[in-house]
């Protein structure tokens, strides 16, 4: 292809950026070896366009509520504030000797793609963005991840970006074996305007790739991982899905993408210490004072405490906790019991309520070797 850019986005910032190639094809180029205008950081390709009546018509409600043109409300509330100063709806913004031009390689020669222009459907895609500015995109996305307290920065709350990941519409899913005779998956559907998957490797991965004649473009990350990559290309339909697939397997297989630990409320930390005390002294008054008004109407309290006396004994009783503990989320946890004979493995849920107490408790006998990992999605 004539010319590249990507980068890598980790923790909500930009890692790295890259370019490679040209954006503008000299008129004798050779197909093989394309020469002209280099790619450079700052240079601007247009990203993904669609035929999508829905777009056209909220950009038409954007304009109207706000009373502003779409493009002007998008630079003005969305763009600027979060840097990303070069991204436009219009080629003819763009300096020229900053601008990508698209191409088509037909018959042994590079064909120049005409630019389009901004219109009444240009809320539906088709932005001129430099990689550098769509990391930044990325990277805002990304960092609504994990969800905590604290000032929201930004033209959208975190709440609303995390709301944007997540399926609206489930698409299906496929399994088959690789060349290897290993199991694949895809699974996942459509959110607000981004692809959400899981595979086999990741439990989540979330993005967008679009392609119009002269461009293509694709962002992928990891919201578990905080981990993103972001690719444009000015050749038609430019195709960086399986680039991007063996980039993220590369780096899994290298053993530094790892997964952001869920943070544990304070209140779950002291929790953990009383349920324990609980499984091993059978306090009839310290159950009461954990239980949310749940928990003992799913389950007697006789029934419950003569079940976790069982599993104890059996495990050969003096049990102790043992760490690590595996918070999966503020208010969740689990961690693993030692006893005399045998393990624990004990799991807690507390209900979002002042105070925190515990609307699901579980104590099941645990393997040696057993971990407290979740078992991988293909198995």
């Amino acid at each position: 292809m004539p010319g590249i850019a990507y980068g890598v986005i980790v923790d909500g910032r930009v890692a790295h950026l890259g370019v490679r190639g040209v954006r503008e094809v000299a008129a004798d180029a050779s197909p093989a070896a394309p020469e002209g205008a280099p790619v450079e950081r700052d240079t601007v390709f247009r990203i993904a366009s669609y035929s999508n009546y829905g777009y056209a018509i909220l950009g038409r409600i954007v304009a109207n509520v706000s009373g502003m043109p779409y493009s002007s409300y998008l630079r003005e509330r969305i763009l600027l504030p979060l840097g990303m100063t070069v991204t436009t709806l219009e080629a003819a913004a763009v300096p020229p000797a900053r601008l990508a031009h698209g191409y088509r390689l037909r018959d042994g020669a590079w064909l120049e793609e005409p630019q389009l222009p901004d219109g009444a459907f240009g809320p539906m895609g088709g932005m001129l963005t430099s990689i550098h500015d769509l990391a930044l995109w990325v990277a805002y996305l990304l960092d609504a991840y994990p969800a905590r307290n604290g000032e929201d920065e930004g033209p959208l709350r975190r709440s609303s970006r995390r709301e944007m990941q997540q399926i609206g519409r489930y698409n299906g899913a496929t399994t088959a074996l690789d060349d290897d005779g290993e199991l694949s998956l895809s699974s996942g559907g459509y959110g607000y305007g981004l692809g959400v998957r899981q595979s086999c490797l990741f439990q989540t991965t979330v993005a967008h790739s679009g392609g119009l004649p002269g461009f293509g473009s694709l962002m992928r990350w990891l919201p578990d991982h905080g981990v993103g990559i972001v690719a444009l290309g000015n050749l038609t339909y430019t195709g960086w899905s399986a680039v991007v697939d063996q980039a993220f397997e590369a780096l899994a297989a290298s053993g530094a993408l790892q997964p952001r630990a869920a943070q544990p409320a304070p209140v779950l930390l002291t929790r953990r210490d009383e349920v324990a005390r609980l499984i091993v002294e059978s306090d009839d008054a310290l159950a009461d004072s954990l239980a949310a008004m749940n928990l003992f109407r799913d389950e007697p309290a006789e029934r419950r405490r003569a079940a976790i006396e069982k599993v104890r004994d059996e495990a050969g009783g003096d049990c102790r906790s043992e760490e690590p503990f595996v918070a999966e989320n503020a208010l969740r946890g689990r961690w693993r019991m030692r006893c005399s004979k045998g393990d624990l493995r004990v799991r807690i849920t507390l209900a979002p309520t002042e105070p925190a107490q515990v609307q699901w408790l579980e104590v099941q006998p645990m393997r040696a070797e057993e971990s407290l990992e979740p078992p991988p999605a293909c198995r």
